[in-house]
């Protein structure tokens, strides 16, 4: 009866284990036919597993039996499972560094499954605290050790070719973290008169430590620093318009972008935050986001849930997740995970994982845990079918953007057209990409369908911060003759984002418009033109300064 018992238990296991790595198998999809940039198969993939997963953790949660399985069995699983998948894509990093696999982006030799080394090195981060305290606390005889050592190894190894700083900082922190916790006994044990004393000087020499490394890791990548300032102190400046309800999480960019605006409008900025000021798509702080998306309220429902789990996870020892949990939440600070469906997934889990050690017992933890799983399932649900009409829709703008890259914008027009109205007889809240909407805007400013054109660009400007969608309205303004309030979308643009040149570049041709001339405005744009240093030298900066002197030759004015 005991062996069929132990069989039994380990079929189990083996169930919940597969739940598990199911529940991350997003973090190996890849983008196929959709267009780049996009990741609404992985999102609608996401979500199906997760709607499984969620359902089947209920069904456990109604029964004791079920209880006792989640409770003794879903942290392990959830350890196994994020250090096989650490190992992974440290193994596809290292072979992309090798040049064995190619790179997801034109830029970084290293990205693992991910587009961007920054949230590949932050997956890492979480990876390497569980590993660490995996390594230290089992004997060699369990499975879950030599998998540790492993995953330490390869992580070491590939982590720092990733280059982000807040993916360092976070690994480093949790992981002291870890092993503060697995090593406070002897404190208690060793030091028991001066114990509370050495604990304040091991805080106070970790914080001295963190702010040295903190200093050098801002000189390493000055100016990427400054822009995340920038960011956050623009982000805060946003989140008075809306602090209760939020903008939505679509519309984060741009009420980003207006703030910015605003901002730089007002004339009271440094030449380094006009400098590294850019068109973010994200705050690089998802605690801004989530609050600039749906609302102080949320945020702070959100950091109750976290550090729910948090405190399971760390009364239960589980301090390998606990570190792991930690490090996804310093990283969070100063990134964007929450942008990727895999990141997602493995904060999902995370939490899951501290769920399922609150539900052994009829208490309030389990009536909270049986809310938040009930409610994340409905939800999963539903996100999943609209991602999958998305995804739909998103292969279909791929083969419209065939016609526009070949630049048969007539047909692109009408292509970009009939797609565009597709969504509203099924799906009327859906919020399409803004390259999407950019790119059919502008296969009807080329056909001469200028006010249609800027009608797709006030939708584009409700889900982006991008100025080039200002500089488009104004030439269609232009075109139509409006040279008034072309103008002021151009400065509008050039507020947006002061370091750019192509606003002043089209204020020049404006100006020098004969129905428009206006020679004292053309000389001021003409002279930021000329003067003005661009972030990245390129031929089209170049192109422009040449035109530029043309025209000041041929109109025979002197700066």
């Amino acid at each position: 009866m005991d062996g069929y018992m132990t069989w039994k238990d380990k079929v189990a296991e083996a169930v919940v284990f597969v739940a598990v790595a199911m529940s991350l198998s997003v973090l190996l999809m890849n983008a196929g036919d959709m267009p780049m940039g996009t990741q609404e198969e992985a999102w609608q993939w996401m979500y199906g597993c997760w709607a499984v997963v969620l359902a089947l953790f209920f069904i456990c949660m109604l029964t004791r039996k079920g209880r006792s399985l989640l409770y003794h069995h879903v942290a392990d699983a959830a350890s196994l499972a994020l250090m096989l998948y650490g190992i992974i894509e440290a193994v596809w990093g290292l072979c992309q560094l090798w040049g064995w696999l190619p790179s997801n982006h034109a830029r970084f030799a290293v990205t693992g499954s991910f587009a961007n080394p920054g949230p590949y090195s932050g997956f890492l981060a979480v990876v390497f605290p569980l590993a660490y305290s995996e390594y230290t606390s089992l004997t060699y005889q369990h499975i879950r050790k030599p998998v540790a050592l492993v995953a330490m190894v390869s992580i070491v190894l590939v982590l720092p070719a990733g280059m982000s700083r807040t993916a360092w900082i976070a690994a480093l922190v949790a992981t002291g973290y870890v092993y503060y916790l697995w090593n406070e006994w002897r404190i208690d044990e060793y030091y028991p008169r001066h114990g509370k004393l050495l604990r304040w000087a091991i805080v106070m020499g970790a914080a001295l430590v963190l702010a040295g490394a903190g200093a050098g890791l801002y000189h390493l990548k000055k100016d990427s620093a400054d822009g995340r300032l920038l960011m956050w102190k623009v982000a805060v400046t946003a989140l008075r318009e809306h602090p209760l309800a939020g903008n939505g999480w679509n519309g984060v960019s741009a009420v980003y972008g207006q703030a910015q605006e605003d901002y730089f409008a007002k004339g009271d900025y440094t030449e380094t935050e006009a400098r590294v000021a850019d068109a973010p798509e994200y705050v690089f702080n998802e605690y801004l986001q989530v609050a600039l998306a749906w609302g102080i309220p949320v945020l702070v429902g959100a950091c109750l849930i976290v550090g729910w789990s948090l405190n399971r996870l760390n009364w239960t020892l589980n301090y390998g997740l606990c570190g792991a949990l930690l490090a996804f939440l310093i990283f969070a600070s100063a990134s964007y995970p929450l942008q990727y469906p895999a990141m997602v997934a493995v904060l999902a889990l995370l939490v899951l994982s501290g769920l399922s050690v609150a539900v052994l017992w009829l208490n309030v933890g389990y009536a909270v845990s049986c809310m938040l799983v009930v409610c994340g399932c409905s939800v999963s649900w539903m996100k999943y079918g609209d991602k999958k009409y998305a995804a739909e829709l998103y292969r279909s703008w791929g083969q419209c953007q065939v016609l526009y890259n070949a630049g048969l914008y007539e047909r692109a027009a009408e292509a970009y057209g009939n797609l565009y109205e597709k969504p509203y007889a099924a799906y009327r809240d859906m919020d399409w990409n803004p390259r999407f909407l950019f790119e059919y805007a502008r296969s009807l400013h080329k056909t001469g369908q200028w006010d249609e054109s800027t009608a797709v660009l006030l939708e584009a400007s409700k889900v982006s911060g991008d100025p080039m969608i200002l500089n488009l309205i104004g030439k269609n303004e232009s075109a139509m003759y409006r040279f008034d309030s072309a103008e002021r979308y151009y400065r509008r643009a050039a507020n947006r984002v002061p370091s750019r040149i192509y606003p002043y570049y089209l204020m020049v041709k404006l100006f020098s418009y004969p129905d428009n001339y206006q020679p004292d405005k053309l000389r001021e744009a003409a002279r930021v033109v000329l003067t003005k240093e661009p972030k990245v030298p390129s031929t089209a900066v170049r192109q422009m300064k040449e035109e530029t002197r043309k025209i000041l030759e041929e109109k025979q004015i002197e700066l």
